[in-house]
């Protein structure tokens, strides 16, 4: 229970901070790897313990080029599109990373610490945030919103779906691989982005590929916005980021949810507002999936029974104000 009652207080903490000029920037890393690389496998694990231990900041992407084996398995599974994005960086070898659009000079370690720690802690005037739906024929809602002065530039959104972790021996002794990129959601030369003060909403749809053998609970989008002439990334957002609201939202009212704890369904009293949407969030701020339903005027039903046993913090925006409550699901 304190922990959720933390969770609640990070909840406001980050209305707070989004409500400044400029907010988070995460560290988006382009990570080029193969899956005969013998150098890859030597060098992966560090880069993997390195980011996991930044993972609210980073936003990892595996590529996997053609180099120096052209018969990686995961380059096959999408040899037009990998080669693209490895030719934004003219990638000659594997493994290198690519942190929010540089490239990183060729190293003994493939990510020094310092490295990575020299991009933490910043700031962007752009918030991305990414709501996706489950299911073979899904939905991505992408909202941008100019918090600050963005520079001068022709910025366009990209958006990659990934595999969040794919378990499978490859050649180079690999048996686990992170967030690997299966294909764009975006055309590859992106979504044509212009900054507004009150943001842009860019919804994408895709049917998900049964018979490609992707792992349907694994896989998520990545988006980002990127500067064409600089290769700079402003930001990027996907759907396990820790919840940032609106500047233009209120801050969210507590409310109670019934029956709390709740084997399946509970029910928030609205009085006289209606709920436009509902995010649930875990006890770790990951958002979960979970949906709703209007029972009647000011009543809405949250569907948690396919949800795991634990805590969870459900936010409600209608159309008169934000709620927030805390539930246990049995």
């Amino acid at each position: 229970m304190q922990k959720l009652t933390f969770l609640l207080l990070l909840f406001f903490a980050a209305f707070v901070a989004n409500a400044q000029s400029l907010v988070k920037r995460y560290v988006t890393i382009e990570h080029f790897t193969n899956s005969r690389c013998s150098i890859c496998a030597s060098k992966n694990p560090a880069f993997y313990n390195t980011i996991d231990d930044y993972p609210n900041d980073v936003h990892h992407l595996s590529i996997h080029p053609s180099v120096p084996y052209n018969n990686c398995v995961f380059y096959l599974a999408n040899t037009v599109e990998n080669n693209a994005l490895t030719a934004v960086y003219g990638v000659s070898g594997t493994p290198r990373v690519a942190l929010n659009g540089v490239l990183a000079p060729p190293s003994s370690q493939l990510l020094p610490l310092a490295t990575l720690q020299a991009q933490l802690n910043q700031t962007s005037p752009l918030f991305v945030q990414v709501m996706e739906t489950t299911g073979n024929s899904r939905t991505a809602t992408i909202r941008l919103e100019t918090k600050g002065a963005i520079p001068a530039g022709n910025y366009k959104l990209y958006a990659a779906i990934a595999e969040k972790t794919v378990n499978q021996a490859t050649p180079n002794g690999e048996t686990v691989h992170h967030d690997v990129f299966r294909k764009m959601l975006t055309p590859l030369d992106g979504v044509a982005f212009t900054p507004a003060s009150l943001g842009q909403v860019v919804t994408l749809s895709y049917n998900y590929d049964v018979a490609s053998g992707w792992n349907a609970a694994e896989t998520y989008v990545l988006a980002y916005v990127r500067n064409t002439a600089t290769g700079e990334t402003l930001n990027s957002g996907t759907r396990f980021d820790p919840l940032i609201l609106s500047a233009a939202e209120a801050k969210p009212n507590s409310i109670q949810l019934t029956p709390n704890p709740t084997s399946g369904v509970a029910f928030a009293q609205l009085g006289d507002d209606t709920a436009q949407s509902i995010e649930v969030f875990d006890a770790a701020g990951r958002r979960v999936t979970a949906g709703f339903e209007h029972v009647n005027s000011g009543q809405v039903a949250i569907q948690l029974d396919g949800l795991a046993r634990g805590f969870y913090v459900v936010l409600i925006r209608g159309e008169k104000a934000r709620y927030v409550a805390k539930v246990v699901k049995e």
